[in-house]
């Protein structure tokens, strides 16, 4: 009896996760076709439902202008980081935005205090910690065929990784615009 009941609360938390992911999809496509051209309302949309799907505390959106991204759409991001983040784009290559940049594959830190970077002082990763209390977070790219346009950042001020359905979800919610806005924000 006890292993129905453990099927039944499994299966009960499968489908509310499906409803959410279906509620969140379908009110990007509402605000798609009501956007008109304007992607910055789709790409608060986008990261405003990753964010709360995986349970993150808060998110931002970069587009890539040249050698250095910029961001573009910020979701809950602590006023002093986005500030900071809006005045000086990210280009650094030793930082885990650095390896996401290199690689064009997805990148999860667990614990940025622990990370090679901070103890290094890398410039950004100081400012993330310091400025907005990162600890984990999940970098995935935005790519237009091989290009990469972008990416979509998840933060938690908590050290708690980020799971292997959660990183899924990202990934398949992250924004492909057909053409990258410049965005000097």
């Amino acid at each position: 009896m006890n292993d129905l009941q453990e099927q039944l609360a499994r299966r009960t938390r499968e489908l509310s996760e499906a409803l959410e992911q279906q509620a969140a999809t379908s009110e990007v496509l509402r605000v798609i076709s009501s956007s008109a051209g304007d992607l910055e309302p789709v790409f608060a949309t986008i990261l405003a439902n990753a964010t709360r799907i995986c349970e993150a505390t808060f998110g931002n959106m970069y587009l890539r202008d040249g050698e250095v991204f910029r961001i573009a759409a910020a979701h809950n991001t602590p006023p002093a980081l986005l500030e900071h983040r809006r005045r000086v784009p990210l280009q650094r290559p030793t930082s885990a935005f650095g390896r996401m940049v290199r690689t064009k594959q997805v990148v999860h830190v667990a614990d940025l205090l622990a990370d090679q970077t901070y103890a290094e002082r890398e410039p950004e990763v100081v400012t993330g910690v310091e400025l907005g209390g990162i600890r984990t977070l999940l970098i995935v790219p935005m790519l237009k065929e091989k290009d990469l346009i972008g990416a979509l950042t998840i933060y938690r001020q908590e050290v708690r990784p980020f799971n292997d359905k959660q990183v899924e979800l990202i990934k398949a919610s992250r924004a492909r615009p057909s053409s990258p806005s410049r965005t000097s924000g």
